[in-house]
């Protein structure tokens, strides 16, 4: 089949795991045969070059939306609508080119939300990929939508792959979405990237790791706030892009709790991140709101490293307390330390929590995404001509 993927960003420029899920996806699309074109933003972000000419996918960043530098971009009521038309061309431009049989919607936060129209109105099958709340906040960030008070475009015949039942929930409540044809997908991380690596017992040493876009609502200040409670040999790596103020902000706290030097903050490729997860003896995933999945935690139990969670949103459907991690409550600085001595004193609990994360990491994996939105793909292609897919 010819696919035609819209997403607001696409690696190699690329800020969280909603984009680095899509481009999993289509990669395997375009190893299994599939004709995929991906139309993306012109957003490149610095020391990060294009990916090399040359490969199977073609990636044309030609879209632009209301994000720039780490800021939502207001533009006025007449700017706005250019910007929105302009994009509108340029998708049915690319739509008359390629031609796709299938249209798939990934990322749409901060984009003209007309572009789903667009899709609607040339009658193209098509596949929303729904991995956070963008049918709730987009219409506030698209400017022109916002201008008219436009809520979310209706899905109408376009099918829906919710990552989560959370967010499934959430985005029906809130915007009484009823899709025709829709189905709950779950997410997963790359074997390649993160082989589920056989457990080893290791000394605990008290290195403790957080991975994830550096903002407020990934709850890190709960984990400098642990930081400096517990035992001075402890330290703490934070692995991930800065959203432009908040790491400033995370080393002030950690010099007022007297733990500066013993805080990172930095972002590390992806081809090293396995090796990061691998070294530390924990991971924190300290989220302060509702995740719309997860992925931090499972990456981690593929390298064999115990996690501490705060389950919320959709993170709850595959985290387990006592199986595959230990649970606290969000922004909740006591529990994690607790949590954290009683890991640090039991060895045969880690281990557990291991072997537990082993199992959840093997069944959550991009492979098993991308067969499930395969056969998704392929039914919409077909209108459903024989059903929906198991």
């Amino acid at each position: 089949m010819r696919v035609l993927t819209v997403s607001n960003l696409y690696p190699p420029h690329a800020l969280g795991g909603y984009e680095m899920s899509c481009a999993d996806v289509m990669g395997r699309f375009s190893a299994r045969g599939h004709d995929v074109h991906v139309l993306t933003t012109t957003t490149r972000l610095d020391g990060i070059d294009d990916a090399a000419p040359g490969q199977a996918i073609t990636v044309e960043r030609a879209l632009d939306w209301y994000w720039q530098d780490h800021s939502i971009r207001r533009p006025g009521r007449w700017r706005a609508r250019q910007l929105d038309g302009t994009n509108r061309r340029r998708l049915r431009q690319t739509i008359d080119r390629v031609r796709p049989d299938v249209v798939s919607v990934w990322a749409m936060g901060g984009m003209s939300l007309g572009l789903l129209d667009t899709i609607r109105d040339v009658a193209v099958p098509s596949v929303w990929m729904v991995c956070d709340e963008w049918p709730i906040y987009g219409p506030k960030l698209d400017a022109w939508a916002a201008a008219r008070g436009r809520a979310a475009p209706e899905p109408g015949a376009a099918t829906i792959c919710w990552v989560s039942g959370y967010i499934r929930d959430r985005v029906r409540d809130v915007v009484g979405w009823q899709p025709a044809h829709q189905t709950v997908t779950g997410s997963g991380i790359d074997p390649q990237d993160f082989p589920v690596r056989p457990a080893a017992d290791r000394p605990w040493r008290w290195r403790l790791l957080c991975v994830g876009r550096v903002e407020p609502r990934k709850g890190f200040t709960t984990a400098v706030e642990a930081l400096a409670r517990l035992p001075q040999q402890a330290t703490l790596r934070i692995a991930g892009p800065d959203d432009g103020a908040h790491a400033a902000d995370l080393h002030r706290i950690a010099v007022e709790l007297g733990v500066g030097d013993r805080l990172t903050i930095a972002p590390v490729p992806r081809d090293q991140l396995a090796a990061v997860y691998t070294d530390a003896d924990a991971v924190l995933f300290t989220s302060g709101w509702k995740e719309p999945f997860g992925l931090v935690p499972i990456e981690a139990m593929a390298c064999a490293t115990p996690v501490v969670a705060a389950p919320t949103g959709g993170a709850v459907e595959f985290l387990d307390d006592g199986i595959n991690c230990l649970a606290v409550p969000p922004k909740d600085t006591d529990a994690v330390v607790a949590a954290l001595v009683r890991l640090a004193d039991d060895a045969p609990l880690r281990n557990r929590l291991v072997e537990g994360g082993q199992a959840t990491a093997s069944t959550y994996t991009v492979d098993r995404l991308a067969d499930l939105l395969e056969r998704w793909h392929l039914a919409a292609a077909a209108r459903f001509a024989d059903g929906e897919p198991a």
